[in-house]
C-alpha cells in the first residue's frame, strides 16, 4: 500500500483516467449489445406490416426498437417514394451518421491509450529526478530508504500507466470489432430493405 502513495499525484491521475476508460468501455459494450439486432429477424415483421399498407405501424415498430438498424429502416420507409439512387444516398448518409455516433465515445479509449504511457513516463522521470536529488543531498552518506522510495514511485507510475494503456487498447479493439459487426448488419439491412421496396414498387407497377 505504501508503494501506491509513493506514486504521488501522477499515480492518482493515471488511476482516474483508467477508471474513466473502464466506465466508457462498460457503457459502450452494454449499449452495443442492446442495439444489436439481426436484420433477418427484425425485417420480416416490418415487411409484413408494410405489405399490408400500414406505414404508421411500421414506423412505430422502428421507434420501439433501439439502435441504428431500426433508424435506417424508418428512414427507408419515409423516403420509400424516392428514386433508388436518392434513397441509397439518404441511407448511406444516415448509416455514416449512426456509425459516427457509435464510435464517438470509443475514440476516447484510443486517446487514453496514448496518453497513459506518456503520463507513466513522466512519472518515471519525476521519480528518477527525486532519486538523484536524494543522492545529491545525502552524499556521501546516502540513505537507501529515500532512494528506494523515489525509485518505487517511478516504477509505480510506469507500471500503472502501461496497465491502463493495455486495457484501453484491448477495450478499443473489442468495441471496434462489435461496431464493425454492427456495420455489416446495417449494410445487410439496407440491401434487404432496398430489395423489398424495389420488388414492392415493381409489383405495384405490374
Amino acid at each position: 500500500m505504501s508503494l501506491i502513495w509513493e506514486g504521488g499525484l501522477l499515480f492518482w491521475i493515471i488511476v482516474a483516467m483508467t477508471g474513466v476508460a473502464v466506465i466508457v468501455f462498460i457503457e459502450r459494450l452494454l449499449y452495443l449489445r442492446r442495439v444489436t439486432l439481426d436484420p433477418r429477424d427484425f425485417l420480416p415483421g416490418v415487411f409484413n406490416v408494410l405489405d399490408k399498407g400500414n406505414i404508421k405501424e411500421a414506423l412505430e415498430n422502428c421507434d420501439e426498437a433501439a439502435g441504428p438498424l431500426p433508424t435506417l429502416v424508418a428512414e427507408a420507409i419515409v423516403y420509400r417514394a424516392s428514386d433508388p439512387a436518392n434513397l441509397r444516398e439518404v441511407l448511406a448518409t444516415r448509416a455514416h451518421a449512426e456509425l459516427s455516433r457509435l464510435e464517438r465515445r470509443s475514440m476516447l479509449l484510443s486517446l487514453l491509450a496514448q496518453l497513459l504511457p506518456l503520463l507513466g513516463l513522466i512519472g518515471t522521470f519525476v521519480g528518477a529526478y527525486a532519486m538523484l536529488s536524494a543522492l545529491d543531498v545525502q552524499a556521501p552518506l546516502v540513505q537507501t530508504g529515500a532512494v528506494a522510495r523515489a525509485l518505487a514511485g517511478a516504477l509505480v507510475n510506469t507500471i500503472t500507466g502501461l496497465v491502463g494503456a493495455a486495457f484501453c487498447y484491448a477495450a478499443h479493439y473489442i468495441l471496434t470489432l462489435k461496431a464493425d459487426a454492427l456495420s455489416l448488419d446495417m449494410d445487410t439491412c439496407v440491401a434487404l430493405m432496398l430489395d423489398h421496396l424495389d420488388s414492392t414498387q415493381c409489383g405495384d407497377k405490374a
